[in-house]
């Protein structure tokens, strides 16, 4: 039997009062809504037909038989053309199936004409691209970079299926002389006019992507300098000072937040890993860190298109494939655990077993940051971060001869050439680099 609320709206009501006057009350709800839709279309063709024979043509019989009419052809004599059918009902088939295509395609023009632009089809790929990914600061960084780029210039406004190769290219070069774009900074760019015009393409508004048919001569790019190392590293002078802070901030203040630092020279790991490390990740015989969380970022946009303020929450995954692994802990760094786990025990801090807790509570990211930046402070050196120190322990780790390869292991990398590249630098300071030098090349 069909059910409905005590309280039935008034729809509800005339579908009953329908119900009873057709004395078909032994029906389910589904079966009434296929009842009720196939009511509706039935309506709609009849309407169709009716249309068509009193404004635009009739339907007449020959003297053989055969059923015609004439329907709409913009462009054929008469703006006209003949259909016919051996019976009535195949006939009104076709002429309600000609204008019912005619509707189709209508819809379809509407929807282009409402996606004809970047602006109004780059909130749809936005949308589209943050289910392709859990890194919500990702999204964020594209559409900062929207705004950065796009916002203000008048391409977001010109019709996409106008667009032409020639067009993009000089709008892309353009765009690199003028903001005098590194080769990142312009990949970064080109990406959302890329990607949006690919979206495009696969929901049929355009029929190819002429981003796709050129290339930027990597020549036009700004270069980028590797940067100065004392910026990139704690130096071998350095780092015994901020580990000191960090040691006497604990000691005076009971924080054992401020271990992290010390405890992320020894490890490399990043800084969403050391948040949430817990004492469980602890493995054979307590000798190695088993990595496979982190804190992530949580950021979400608001209808209007702004930013809430970002949020942290710990995913129990890394970062990559690579970024599930075993680091080895030294003995200083087992004894920083040692000294943390005991701090816990005492204040009983075990809130699913995480290693650090700031007022009762695990840490975030932000916890750890405001700390190395206070510390640095202190010992009146340059604001470095917990990078920094990752890649202290990287560039350390190399200098002592650690093959490349278990460094790579060791803190995460898919590939060498990242450690290589964007993590070795000098931790020493000029005079001892000169030292160095002379002693090298003396004869």
């Amino acid at each position: 039997m069909c059910n409905f609320d005590n309280k039935r709206s008034e729809k509800d009501e005339l579908i009953w009062s329908f119900l009873a006057k057709c004395d078909i009350m032994d029906i389910d709800t589904g079966e009434l809504s296929e009842y009720i839709e196939m009511t509706k279309k039935e309506k709609h063709e009849k309407a169709i037909l009716q249309e068509h024979i009193e404004n635009f043509y009739h339907i007449w019989e020959n003297n053989k038989g055969v059923y015609l009419s004439y329907l709409p052809a913009p462009g054929k004599p008469k703006n006209r053309k003949s259909v016919s059918a051996s019976t009535l009902e195949k006939l009104e088939r076709k002429i309600i199936d000609f204008y019912l295509n005619e509707e189709k395609l209508e819809q379809e023009n509407d929807r282009k004409a409402q996606l004809s632009t970047l602006r109004q089809i780059y909130p749809q790929w936005l949308s589209y691209k943050s289910l392709e990914t859990t890194a919500s600061g990702y999204i964020r960084r594209i559409d900062d970079d929207w705004k950065a780029y796009y916002l203000t210039d008048p391409i977001i406004d010109m019709d996409i299926s106008k667009f032409t190769k020639a067009q993009l290219k000089e709008w892309a070069l353009k765009k690199i002389r003028e903001r005098d774009l590194t080769k990142k900074q312009y990949y970064n760019m080109a990406l959302i006019i890329r990607h949006s015009l690919e979206y495009a393409v696969d929901h049929d508004l355009i029929e190819k992507n002429p981003y796709n048919e050129f290339k930027i001569d990597g020549k036009l790019f700004r270069k980028v300098k590797k940067p100065d190392d004392a910026t990139q590293v704690f130096l071998t002078t350095e780092r015994p000072l901020v580990e000191a802070e960090a040691w006497l901030d604990f000691h005076e203040n009971g924080y054992t937040t401020a271990l992290a630092i010390p405890l992320a020279f020894q490890i490399g790991v990043r800084i969403g890993e050391l948040t949430a490390l817990k004492t469980t990740d602890l493995c054979r015989e307590g000798k190695y860190l088993h990595i496979q969380r982190m804190a992530q970022k949580l950021e979400r946009q608001r209808p209007d298109g702004s930013w809430y303020p970002a949020t942290w929450k710990i995913v129990e995954h890394a970062k990559s494939s690579a970024g599930d692994r075993y680091v080895y802990l030294t003995e200083e760094a087992r004894r920083i655990i040692k000294t943390i786990m005991d701090d816990n025990a005492e204040k009983h801090l075990n809130q699913d077993d995480f290693l650090f807790f700031q007022n009762g509570t695990p840490i975030t990211p932000t916890a750890i940051n405001s700390r190395i930046r206070k510390y640095c402070n202190h010992i009146n050196t340059k604001q470095k971060g917990i990078h920094k120190i990752r890649k202290t322990y990287i560039s350390t780790l190399l200098d002592a001869g650690i093959n490349i390869n278990e460094v790579r292991k060791q803190v995460g990398h898919e590939d060498e050439r990242t450690t290589l590249h964007n993590y070795t630098f000098n931790r020493a300071e000029t005079s001892q680099n000169e030292n160095d030098m002379e002693k090298a090349l003396a004869g």
